[in-house]
């Protein structure tokens, strides 16, 4: 019942584990993913701004070029006009300032060099020459922009310090691109957490969202957990107590309709048959102990007045030889000799009727247990349906099981068909980009439905674990009713022994009766032809010495009835105490 207990308390965590991963995971999931796509967007809008705002600029070099070709403006009139409208007007200190128009976040700008390094048009070091510039990494970015500008275009990547924290490092973006009439390289650059900032935001939010929820959803988690675990844990304890014979307990109060209530309803209605039944035992073991009693009483009653019987049949042996000379004397033994063979005669009489009534007992009790068989059958028929549901359980269990198998299949061949689609929507170009984020979705879907059925494998796994353990403990208590059925079983062809020496007394005793009669028959004879006494002595003396064999029968009998009704005794006072060791 501990092993059965332990399992129920483990059924309460798991719930709550289990329960609080199917809660926390998928949100922590979907913020997860949410920040991870959100901050993916951001950078990739970034880079499309820094690449747009460079395409723009390129474009309109090319139409300043035009009208440079054209012959209406000057090339340095040009270009002048270019880095005005990038920048804006050089400062007297040199700098120039940053043009808004131009969306790059927070520390973004556009700036001009030369194939050489050379700072065209700057907002701060404009004049300078970059191309021996390092990272903190050792590595020339200044060379690798140009790099990728003169080959048609590119971004790169660097680590360098916000403009307003010198001890802070943080990711830098540029784009570049060439325009070789001019020998520039445009170049447009920002820092990676000016497109974050949303995604950060996004991820406060989230975060606020899953706390509120964990918090709910613990609540309504505890609560279910113990609607499910409490009727478990009121049964362990009724088996607990029945495990230690107290029967004594009210019926449980679970007013529940599942495999719970319904366990809790045979339990009840096992506890109620074992104490009838019990009660019945203790009432029938008490009437055959009184009766037991009786009948030791009435067999030592007997047994002395046989043994009077041989001391007298031993005195008138001794005296055989004088009886012919002494008739009054005779007459006198011989009437008190009359009068102890009645005696003796009414006691065989009364132990006769006792032992019909201890038969007639010993037939009750041997119906009792009869009807106590029957009984434990019928328990063993309530557990057998109760395992035969356990087992159905699990074989629920496992045909959950082969659904969720099936239920992943189908995750792994959508999974693999939005992969297809993906690469066919990255194939499809822009015309494939609607295409693709429908294929992007149905991945996702793809991998939440994949981690659930892990989660509901896990679940139905547990449960099946637990329906096992359940069922080998029904299946131990199936093994203690078969116990206590072999044990009544037993009592019950006890009780078939006691009736059969029961018997056996009877015809003894009805066999001493009959003896006493003819004694009876004898005395009056021996009365009637007391003037032939003298001539018969020897007669007599050989008559003597039969009824003192007689006597010395009857004697033995009664011993072997009193070790009967002592042995019927001690059984009764065996099954007695069996019965109170349960608590009625």
């Amino acid at each position: 019942m501990k092993i059965l207990s332990k399992y129920s308390s483990s059924i309460k965590t798991r719930l709550i584990v289990i329960s609080s991963l199917i809660l926390i995971i998928p949100m922590f999931l979907i913020g997860s993913i949410s920040y991870l796509k959100s901050n993916e967007s951001l950078d990739e809008l970034g880079k499309k701004n820094l690449e747009n705002s460079v395409e723009h600029t390129i474009q309109l070099i090319t139409a300043v070029h035009e009208q440079v070709e054209n012959g209406f403006i000057s090339k340095p009139e040009a270009q002048d006009i270019i880095i005005r409208s990038i920048l804006g007007e050089k400062q007297p200190d040199g700098s120039r300032p940053i043009n808004d128009n131009f969306d790059l976040g927070e520390h973004g700008y556009i700036f001009i060099a030369d194939s050489k390094g050379n700072l065209i048009a700057h907002p701060t070091i404009e004049g300078a020459n970059t191309w021996d510039r390092k990272d903190i990494n050792g590595n020339y970015y200044a060379r690798e922009y140009i790099k990728k500008g003169l080959e048609g275009g590119g971004f790169t990547y660097y680590p360098y310090p916000l403009p307003n924290d010198e001890n802070r490092i943080e990711e830098k973006v540029s784009y570049s691109k060439a325009f070789p009439e001019w020998d520039w390289i445009i170049v447009a650059n920002t820092y990676m957490l000016d497109f974050n900032k949303p995604a950060n935001e996004i991820l406060m939010t989230n975060t606020v969202i899953i706390v509120i929820s964990l918090i709910i959803g613990a609540i309504v988690i505890w609560l279910f957990a113990n609607r499910i675990a409490n009727p478990v844990n009121l049964v362990t304890k009724r088996m607990d107590q029945l495990t230690n014979r107290d029967l004594s307990l009210d019926p449980l109060r679970i007013n529940r309709k599942d495999e719970t209530g319904k366990l809790a309803n045979s339990m009840n209605e096992m506890q109620s048959q074992l104490k009838n039944m019990l009660h019945e035992i203790s009432e029938t073991s008490e009437v055959v102990a009184s009766t037991s009693e009786e009948l030791s009483h009435s067999t030592n009653e007997i047994k002395n007045g046989t043994e009077q019987v041989v001391a007298t049949m031993q005195q008138l042996a001794t005296g055989a030889d004088s009886q012919a000379n002494d008739t009054t004397n005779l007459v006198s033994a011989m009437n008190q000799l009359t009068s102890q063979i009645q005696e003796a005669n009414g006691e065989s009489e009364i132990v006769n009727q006792h032992s019909q009534k201890v038969i007639e007992l010993t037939s009750e009790g041997s119906q009792l247990m009869n009807q106590s068989v029957k009984q434990m059958e019928k328990i063993n028929q309530i557990v057998q349906d109760v395992v035969e549901k356990m087992n159905k359980l699990e074989v629920q269990s496992e045909q959950i099981t082969s659904l969720v198998t099936v239920i992943n299949d189908i995750a792994e061949q959508t999974n693999l068909l939005s992969l297809n689609a993906s690469i066919e929507a990255a194939r499809a170009g822009e015309h494939g980009k609607g295409f693709a984020v429908v294929a992007n979705e149905v991945g996702k879907l793809s991998e939440q439905v994949s981690q659930s059925v892990v989660e509901i494998t896990e679940i139905v796994n547990g449960i099946l674990d637990e329906s096992k353990s359940v069922s080998d403990s029904l299946r131990n208590g199936f093994n203690e009713v078969e116990q206590g059925k072999i044990q009544i079983e037993n009592t019950g062809r006890t009780f078939t022994q006691i009736n059969e020496a029961i018997n056996e007394v009877d015809e003894r005793i009805t066999r001493i009766t009959k003896n006493l009669s003819e004694i009876a028959s004898n005395t009056e004879t021996m009365n009637v032809s007391i003037e032939n006494i003298a001539g018969v002595s020897q007669e007599a003396a050989a008559g003597v010495e039969q009824t003192t064999a007689a006597a010395q029968q009857t004697s033995s009998s009664m011993e072997e009835i009193t070790e009967s009704a002592e042995q019927l005794a001690a059984t009764a006072e065996q099954l007695n105490n069996l019965v109170h060791r349960f608590k009625l």
